[in-house]
Parts: C-alpha cells; sequence; structure tokens
C-alpha cells in the first residue's frame, strides 16, 4: 500500500504536467537567450522582401475596394490573387511598385465618383 505522503507527490506531478501542457512557455525575459528548442528569432526582412508584403497587401485592399463598387477593372494590375502582387514586387523597383500603388489609387479615385454620382441619382430619383 501506498503512503499518503506518495500519492501526494504523485497528485502534484500529475498537475504540474497538466499545468504545463494548459500554458505554453512564458517568453525569456529581457537579458537571457531563448530556450535551446526554440526556434531562432526573425531578425530583419530584407526590405525589398518588407515593400513586397506591404504591395501585395495594399493591391488586394484596393482590388477588393473596386469589386464592391463593381469598377469592372480587369488584367493582373486588378487580380485578386495576393500572390501575383507579391511575386511581381519581389522583382521589380521601389519605385515601379509605388507608381503602381498610385495608378490603382487613381484609378479608384476615378471609379468612386462615378458610383457617388450613380447612388446620388438613383435616391434623388
Amino acid at each position: 500500500m501506498k503512503s499518503p505522503i506518495h500519492s501526494l507527490i504523485a497528485l502534484l506531478a500529475l498537475f504540474a504536467a497538466a499545468t504545463a501542457l494548459a500554458h505554453p512557455p512564458l517568453p525569456a525575459p529581457p537579458g537571457f537567450g531563448p530556450a535551446r528548442h526554440a526556434p531562432p528569432p526573425v531578425r530583419h526582412q530584407h526590405p525589398q522582401a518588407r515593400l513586397a508584403n506591404w504591395y501585395a497587401n495594399e493591391a488586394s485592399r484596393q482590388t477588393v475596394a473596386a469589386k464592391r463598387m463593381g469598377c469592372g477593372f480587369s488584367g493582373p494590375r486588378w487580380t485578386t490573387s495576393w500572390r501575383a502582387h507579391h511575386d511581381w514586387a519581389l522583382t521589380t523597383s521601389s519605385s515601379r511598385i509605388h507608381q503602381e500603388i498610385d495608378r490603382r489609387d487613381h484609378a479608384l479615385h476615378q471609379c468612386r465618383q462615378q458610383f457617388v454620382r450613380q447612388h446620388r441619382r438613383h435616391w434623388r430619383g
């Protein structure tokens, strides 16, 4: 027969194991390195990759806005594929990326003006 102390130790070990599974480990405090089993931290992303991510997010947002307003735009500039925008941005210059954003903004502005005019006519009767 087990003593009450052995039962208590087993119960505490079981509780500690369950708690460890329920809560992920805390990050290392400042000044201490990561645990040996942790993946290396992402230090810095290449500026072109960071710009490509931004561009793909912005282009996707603009494309969704154009579709919502029914602008009817087509072609590679208006694709809904985030990956296509990202891959293109990885292979071109930052000035070209900003030109594309500006061109898309200009087209959206014109479409938005037409969209508002149509809805004003509809509500006026």
